[in-house]
């Protein structure tokens, strides 16, 4: 026996055409939903499987951090040393203050401080400095001593030390007041470097 289906027939035809559409719309839902999702689901796995690689390496290079970080922090604080001992530029007032500052803790008075002009150098520059300064014998000392201690770089050159021409006058203001006596005075060249840019 045959199977015909007759299409004409409303009562079959009504219940195919809603069949064949529930089968397309299921096919377009799947199609749309999983397919897309599927997609999505696959590049969201290849994407975390990436950084989870990204990731990895990243944990293995932290100690090497770690290792880095204490070599900078040391190379920055061996920079900043030297950048004391050799500054980047000239720097007068700094200068003209720690050596007042030092002076003053020795005993010893600077009654000049004139800069002279820099002589260039092939990697350097020299920054000259005429100075005066006047106080007692032992003062003197104790002053040449701080700036040979200073953490900068300094030479001293064309040095001579004499008796204070104004020294009765010392004397006398050193009974007035009660200070020191200020028995010699010296003037000497200081010689500063800093680096050429």
């Amino acid at each position: 026996m045959a199977l015909t289906l007759d299409f004409k027939n409303p009562k079959l035809r009504h219940p195919l055409i809603i069949s064949a559409i529930g089968i397309a719309g299921i096919a377009l839902w799947y199609t749309m939903m999983y397919v897309d999702k599927n997609q999505i689901y696959v590049k969201a796995k290849s994407d975390l499987s990436a950084k989870q690689n990204e990731l990895n390496c990243i944990l293995a290079l932290k100690p090497q951090l770690r290792r880095i970080q204490k070599e900078i922090d040391s190379a920055q604080y061996r920079l900043d040393s030297l950048k004391s001992i050799f500054p980047d530029r000239k720097e007068i007032p700094k200068l003209l203050r720690e050596i007042t500052g030092g002076a003053r803790a020795s005993g010893i008075v600077t009654t000049k401080f004139n800069p002279r002009p820099d002589v260039e150098r092939e990697y350097f520059v020299e920054n000259h400095y005429d100075m005066t300064v006047v106080g007692g014998f032992h003062d003197l000392a104790r002053f040449y001593c701080f700036l040979a201690n200073m953490p900068l770089i300094i030479n001293l050159s064309k040095v001579t030390i004499k008796m204070n021409p104004r020294i009765e006058e010392s004397k006398k203001l050193s009974e007035e007041h009660g200070s020191a006596v200020s028995t010699v005075i010296s003037s000497f060249t200081m010689t500063t470097f800093s680096s050429k840019k």
